[in-house]
């Protein structure tokens, strides 16, 4: 039995599969994107510590594989990969695009430390061939033609055959915009998991960097990486293996677009929460400040088993609250991010439930936790009249002379009160209601990352709160 150990993706989706994808803005001609083939991950070892597909028990036949693959670019339709097998041969024309599975954390052959027997991990790269044997995965600036020829706007269809290995299946993360997730028969060596997808940017960091090499790190703790050392795009996803996520949310999908990589936490019981991690350098290799995108899907079983909330429902907000955290200087940097629900069903989206999307995101490792509504932190939850105490939604907020001003929505009848903290000094203000528009005026006495919350409340119940780390100068 091996001890608890805190997994990176470092070694795994560099060394073997190079991790990195991200964004045409930049200066991708210049971007050595080079990566090994799928064939050389089934046979070849990887690293001194990390084990590839021939070192797993049994070989590569028990390994995730690539079922079905097209590309639909302005209406036109191509299959890449049809009836796919863990054994299916590897393209080898230059330009030809494929995608490349890697496990992670796998032990090699006679190695037990630090490692599993079958990988907790198992990465997914969207590439092209650059020559037979080697791979790139820079899209938005190919060393060949690719063929067929993709966009920012291609939308990508893709089914994965889990297979033995892949039957442990809890959360998966993308960098990506999906618009399509469905899964079949988890828990089983016939499992299948189906996504839709277009490419998104994704940064490249120096992990020689000391203030790198925590990015990859799972679940998401900090990143302290200043900027990104190329930006490109692609595809990559993460499939996590592990034991840690509660069956309930097997088969859970969540994207970012913007950032090196993603983590999910759930908390069950009485009060059960979701917390989203996602992490990347604060600026854009051009040195301008680097904005992403979250894409979290909640599918109508957990919304009613976890939530308890109907597919009926009309309006999340009134529901769910999401916040960013304030667990450490790395996580709690300022931002002034957008939330949007959009329901999902399965005729077009492949599942029924709901997809939430996060915009405007500031870096460098912001989580957001979704809670219920109204539920208190002793885990019960609270209610005036039957009905849940509302949070506010949409909340951004301005600093100007130390002044901060917080504007979003409110429900009427509902009390708004903020505070914001700096060491032993709080201030406090009340908010007010004009309509559904709220606005919270709050004076801040000096410089520094002051720890702002608004805390609904009505008749003695409170709601879940909104906070933030606000940065004054």
């Amino acid at each position: 039995m091996k001890r608890p150990i805190r997994i990176s993706l470092v070694a795994a989706l560099v060394a073997a599969c190079a991790i990195s994808t991200a964004s045409p803005r930049v200066h991708a001609v210049a971007i050595d994107d080079g990566m090994p083939d799928q064939s050389s991950l089934d046979s070849s070892p990887n690293s001194q510590s990390q084990g590839n597909w021939s070192d797993l028990a049994g070989g590569v036949t028990g390994r995730p594989y690539i079922a079905s693959l097209s590309v639909t670019t302005n209406g036109a339709t191509t299959q890449i990969v049809t009836n796919g097998t863990a054994t299916t041969a590897a393209p080898t024309t230059p330009g030809a695009i494929t995608a490349v599975i890697s496990p992670t954390n796998l032990c090699k052959t006679g190695s037990t430390n630090n490692c599993y027997a079958t990988p907790n991990r198992v990465g997914i790269t969207l590439a092209y061939v650059k020559q037979a044997g080697q791979l790139g995965h820079n899209l938005s600036a190919p060393t060949a033609t690719l063929s067929p020829a993709i966009t920012a706007t291609s939308v990508f269809d893709m089914t994965i055959g889990l297979n033995s290995v892949g039957k442990k299946l809890g959360w998966t993360w993308m960098n990506g915009t999906p618009t399509f997730w469905k899964t079949e028969n988890l828990g089983q060596d016939n499992g299948t998991v189906r996504v839709k997808f277009s490419l998104s940017e994704a940064p490249g960091i120096d992990y020689q960097d000391q203030k790198a090499q925590r990015c990859t790190t799972i679940p998401v703790s900090e990143c302290d990486a200043d900027k990104s050392t190329q930006d490109t795009l692609g595809m990559q996803m993460v499939l996590s293996l592990d034991t840690t996520l509660s069956a309930a949310f097997a088969g859970a999908l969540f994207a970012t677009n913007a950032a090196v990589i993603g983590s999910l936490d759930v908390a069950s019981g009485e009060t059960p929460s979701l917390t989203y991690g996602i992490a990347g350098p604060h600026r854009l290799s051009d040195g301008t400040v680097r904005k992403g995108k979250f894409y979290g899907f909640l599918s109508d079983a957990v919304l009613e088993s976890q939530f308890k909330i109907a597919a009926t429902e009309t309006d999340m907000t009134k529901v769910l609250s999401i916040a960013r955290t304030t667990e450490s200087k790395s996580t709690a940097d300022a931002g002034t991010d957008t939330v949007a629900w959009t329901k999902w069903s399965a005729a077009d989206n492949g599942t029924d439930g709901r997809l939430v999307t996060i915009s405007d995101i500031s870096f460098s490792a912001p989580k957001f936790k979704v809670t219920k509504v109204g539920a208190s932190a002793s885990g019960s939850a609270k209610s005036t009249s039957g009905a849940a105490v509302q949070g506010v939604s949409g909340l951004k907020f301005t600093t100007k002379a130390r002044t901060i001003t917080l504007t979003g929505s409110g429900v009427a009848g509902i009390t708004y009160k903020a505070t914001a903290t700096l060491g032993t000094v709080t201030k406090s203000a009340s908010c007010k209601l004009a309509g559904t528009k709220l606005t919270c005026t709050l004076k801040a006495t000096k410089a520094g990352a002051w720890k702002v919350k608004v805390t609904p409340s009505k008749s003695g119940a409170t709601g879940a709160a909104w906070s933030r780390s606000i940065s004054v100068k």
